[in-house]
């Protein structure tokens, strides 16, 4: 960007290059605690970044949204957006369109139940939020989709042992239609049968999932692989094109 290369490494640090002469500009350690990284499955990797407005916005993997001035690499502002109690991590990178930043979470080896978060670029103020899977049925349900998604489960571990579906990659914006869409990952315990005995689809697990940029609001879905049991997530980074089918665009 203008001339400067920048990148992530393990850790969640982040280093800026002059472009043409490959000489350092600036790095900056988020400082993750070395037990954090206890609370992941696939080491303290690292996704990426976005850029908006002069700033730069990097996931730390004890789950905070951190955003950069891109000049210096000094923080703007830093949020968790996690439950700190849990074993959530974040290696993903954060999208951002229309003055907020999008980011999900990692964590569903771990009993975690997996949500994709919006926040405002510029004070880090949380927008909006929406859960993959369903939660507790004796408390209200954050979306009404949810409740849809809970007749696709069967028993009680969905809640109680989060459900996992977290979005760790795979985000992508639409100017066209205003949405987000994310891919979800495996369900906690990975086996179908033990985390939802009797059967069911269990949504919105491995599923493509497009939500109204600007308040979260669910519009569609795609479940890649109903009742996941092999761990064939699908976040994947996701990619948009016009294509040609049978003379049609």
């Amino acid at each position: 960007i203008d001339g400067v290369l920048y990148v992530t490494t393990a850790w969640s640090k982040v280093l800026a290059f002059d472009a043409a002469s490959g000489k350092p500009l600036w790095q900056f350690d988020p400082k993750v605690p070395p037990e954090w990284g206890a609370k992941g499955c696939c080491d303290v990797v690292n996704r990426g970044l976005a850029a908006w407005g002069g700033n730069l916005y990097v996931g730390s993997y004890d789950g905070r949204l951190i955003a950069l001035d891109a000049k210096t690499g000094k923080p703007v502002w830093d949020v968790s957006t996690i439950d700190r109690s849990k074993p959530y991590s974040s290696t993903g990178a954060p999208r951002v369109a229309n003055g907020k930043v999008f980011i999900g979470n990692a964590g569903a080896e771990l009993c975690v139940r997996g949500y994709v978060s919006a926040f405002d670029a510029k004070t880090g103020k949380l927008l909006w939020r929406f859960y993959t899977v369903p939660g507790d049925p004796k408390q209200s349900y954050e979306q009404p989709i949810l409740r849809e998604a809970a007749k696709t489960w069967k028993g009680d571990l969905v809640w109680k042992l989060g459900g996992g579906a977290t979005v760790w990659d795979g985000m992508l914006y639409d100017p066209g239609t205003n949405l987000l869409y994310f891919g979800t990952g495996n369900g906690t315990p990975w086996v179908a049968e033990a985390r939802s005995p009797g059967g069911g689809d269990n949504l919105f697990v491995t599923s493509i999932v497009a939500v109204n940029a600007d308040t979260g609001e669910y519009a569609w879905h795609y479940q890649t692989v109903p009742a996941e049991t092999w761990d064939f997530d699908a976040t994947s980074p996701l990619a948009m094109a016009d294509l040609v089918i049978d003379g049609q665009k």
